[in-house]
This record gives structure tokens, C-alpha cells and sequence, in this order.
């Protein structure tokens, strides 16, 4: 998927399950969700993706550097871990839990997301990586972006009728 959709649709995803601990307010649960989202997902994909070459052509192509779930979960928690300092040094304590919850929820919806594409993600079979897909979009199909994009709209409706 495109990077932009992995951002709406992570963001409304946090929303959704910040939004369910009833601890913050709207504006506080989108500012903590679209951060994590953006951040998440641009080291999740900086970092997850390395230049090949096919037959004098280059492209890029996703490793389980971080594309695979638990990996995700990881670089997830990783990402927060600097927020989570930064708001322990300026004693805001009430926001670790949400942060950590963001930490955790981002990665995977990376992974669900990248799952539907044509290079989907990894999971270790017999000792090797393999690569799991569950349908063969590309990942800049507008078709598919635009009901990932609608779903994460959705989702951040709904926590902001929660609010």
C-alpha cells in the first residue's frame, strides 16, 4: 500500500483503541495516533525496504528486516520508546499507557495492510523466510488504497463520536 494510506489508516486504527480506554480526549488520541502513525510507518517501511536489481532493472523490495508481525510489533515499540522518555521527562505520566498502546498497534496494521499487495509480507517456514500474501494487489492499486483510506477515515469518525 502507499505510504499515505498506511498513515490513515494506522492513525484511525489508534484512534479507535485509544479512544476505547475513555482516558484522553479526541484531540489528545488524534495528535498521539497521527505522530505514531507517521513515524511508525515511515521507519517500518525507511527501513524495511532495500534496492534490487532484476535483469538490469531496479526496484525496491520489502525484507523481514520489518515486515514481518512480530518484527512490526518490535519497530512499533521502538518508535514510542523516545516519546515515552520524552514524556517521562516532563512528567506526563497519564500518556505513557496510550503512547504504548499506539506503539503496539501501529506495526501490525502495517502488516494487514501490506498482506493484500502483490509482495506481501514474511513469515518463517521450515527456518527460511517466505513471503504471505493473501491477495495480489499493487501496492499503489487506487482502487485498494481508497478502501484502506476509507476504512481508516471510518475508524477515526468513530472515535471522534466517542469523544
Amino acid at each position: 500500500m502507499r505510504l499515505s494510506t498506511h498513515y490513515i489508516f494506522s492513525a484511525g486504527l489508534i484512534s479507535l483503541a485509544l479512544m476505547l480506554t475513555k482516558e484522553l480526549s479526541f484531540t489528545e488520541v488524534l495528535a498521539i495516533s497521527f505522530f505514531v502513525s507517521f513515524i511508525g510507518n515511515k521507519i517500518i517501511d525507511g527501513l524495511g525496504h532495500e534496492i534490487a536489481n532484476y535483469n538490469g532493472k531496479t526496484y525496491p523490495r520489502r525484507t523481514p528486516l520489518t515486515h514481518t508481525v512480530p518484527r512490526s510489533v518490535a519497530w512499533g515499540l521502538i518508535t514510542v520508546l523516545p516519546i515515552i522518555a520524552t514524556l517521562y521527562y516532563f512528567n506526563m505520566i497519564p500518556l505513557f499507557l496510550p503512547v504504548l498502546i499506539a506503539g503496539l498497534i501501529v506495526g501490525p496494521s502495517h502488516m494487514f495492510l501490506d498482506i493484500f499487495t502483490e509482495a506481501g509480507i514474511y513469515a518463517k517456514k521450515n527456518g527460511k523466510w517466505k513471503r504471505v500474501a493473501f491477495a495480489h494487489f499493487s501496492y499503489d492499486n487506487a482502487f485498494v488504497n481508497g478502501l484502506a483510506s476509507i476504512a481508516g477515515f471510518l475508524m477515526l469518525f468513530l472515535a471522534f463520536k466517542m469523544s
